[in-house]
């Protein structure tokens, strides 16, 4: 009786070149997800910090307006404050830009122009807010007036 070697001799397993090629096409694929994870994950990072500042920004507003608007009569053409608010830290600064009285007007019962007194005031004020690493620059305009 002959045996044929090659039949029972022959391997059923993977090649060293099929599990080099599997191997790499394994890790390619695992360092590709892992890196669009990594990418979704830092966005939404950002994303939060966006919305946390956005989130407290009316009230950091309101507060830069009471405290301008307390100023009311004094002679002071620069403010400036610092603070924090829900772990978002700000500072702002403030200069006067114009010092204007209302307009002109007729009293009709003595038929004579009046001119008010300068009362109002136009403040341009610079906002940085800052949280976990994100710095956010505002810039706008608020109006105070004299209590007199």
């Amino acid at each position: 009786m002959k045996y044929s070697h090659s039949l029972h001799n022959k391997s059923n397993g993977f090649t060293l070149v099929e599990v080099l090629v599997a191997s790499v096409i394994l890790f390619a694929s695992i360092a590709t997800v892992s890196m669009i994870y990594r990418g979704a994950f830092i966005s939404s990072e950002k994303a939060n910090k966006h919305i946390n500042i956005s989130g407290v920004l009316p009230s950091i507003l309101a507060t830069i307006r009471e405290d301008i608007r307390q100023q009311g009569n004094s002679t002071r053409t620069d403010l400036k404050n610092e603070s924090t608010a829900w772990q978002v830290s700000y500072r702002w600064q403030a200069s006067l830009v114009g010092y204007k009285a209302a307009p002109p007007f007729f009293y009709p019962d003595i038929g004579k122009m009046s001119n008010p007194p300068q009362k109002f005031k136009l403040w341009s004020v610079q906002l940085i807010l800052e949280y976990s690493g994100l710095t956010k620059h505002y810039q706008f305009h608020e109006l105070s007036w004299n209590d007199k």
